[in-house]
């Protein structure tokens, strides 16, 4: 049995998705960004997802959201396979696109995990040492200064059925937890830790006297090509994000419980059992059965109420 994911609603998570074999798939051009801009667009509206950041490097992407209805694989599936089947379509191929193993997904345990996981996702291509500033990286992203501002996403020319939208409104917001203070203070708010690290970087690359790749070079790499460098192994995706460890050693406590739980609900019901009732956070069956779930902790950390 496949590891069951546990999904509350109300959860600020980051979800990461890599090419296979780290293929530079999605290396920027106009048509992966509209691509992307479509479905995300789509896809966060019709599965509750609320969108705070995103960078979509060459062969992977990040993102910052609040999953408001509990439904982000539902999110992570319709998007994912739209993007590929339409991306190896303008690239004339019909082999993997995303890797075998399952998209990355952390829940955000506190406002600190919060603010550092954003960080995170910006700083992405500057980290890599393609472009000096997060503003300048020409694929597809949200940072601070798209919160609150509402665009027509139009659909691609190619690909998209006639019968989708022609146009989805599509309002990137900020994260949980700054309701107490006017938009422009939080952008601003943003913009300069995000500022902040990206000067750090840069003076840290004058010190080591190491040169940016540069928009140009990123442009001219081919989609069908990828790293020379050795993938780096041992590397493990976290399932929570937090520096406090209480918190994080109880997350890890609940999430261990509901395993068990589940694990031994699902026996009782495939035994044909009644009165089965599974665990808080369950995702497959209760998108595919009429089971019962136990009602959520309104008090649980990484809900967006609790930031």
């Amino acid at each position: 049995m496949t590891r069951p994911r546990r999904q509350i609603a109300d959860q600020v998570v980051m979800l990461t998705r890599r090419c296979y074999d780290r293929y530079f798939f999605m290396r920027p051009d106009k048509r992966i960004n509209a691509i992307v801009a479509y479905r995300f667009a789509r896809d966060a509206g019709s599965n509750g997802i609320e969108m705070h950041a995103a960078m979509v490097m060459s062969n992977h992407l990040h993102l910052i959201v609040t999953d408001k209805k509990g439904r982000r694989s539902d999110f992570m599936r319709d998007a994912m396979s739209c993007i590929a089947r339409a991306r190896n379509q303008d690239l004339g191929r019909k082999d993997h696109f995303w890797e075998g193993s399952q998209y990355g997904d952390t829940v955000l345990l506190d406002r600190d995990a919060e603010e550092r996981k954003l960080l995170y996702v910006w700083l992405n291509p500057v980290l890599a040492g393609l472009v000096g500033r997060a503003e300048e990286w020409p694929g597809f992203k949200i940072l601070p200064r798209d919160w609150g501002q509402t665009i027509l996403v139009p659909r691609p020319d190619t690909f998209f059925s006639d019968r989708l939208p022609e146009f989805i409104e599509f309002t990137p917001q900020p994260p949980p937890g700054y309701e107490d203070k006017p938009l422009e203070e939080v952008i601003a708010y943003f913009e300069k830790l995000l500022k902040d690290a990206e000067d750090e970087l840069a003076e840290e690359r004058r010190r080591q006297k190491r040169r940016l790749v540069g928009v140009k070079r990123v442009l001219a790499t081919s989609p069908k090509s990828r790293p020379r460098t050795r993938e780096s192994r041992g590397g493990i995706s976290p399932r929570f994000a937090s520096k406090d460890p209480e918190v994080l050693r109880a997350a890890i406590v609940r999430e261990r419980e509901f395993r068990s739980v589940y694990g031994s609900q699902r026996e009782r019901w495939i035994a044909g059992k009644k009165g089965v009732v599974f665990p808080c956070g369950t995702v497959g069956l209760r998108r595919h059965a009429p089971i019962r779930c136990d009602a959520p902790d309104l008090c649980e950390p990484g809900l967006a109420a609790n930031m």
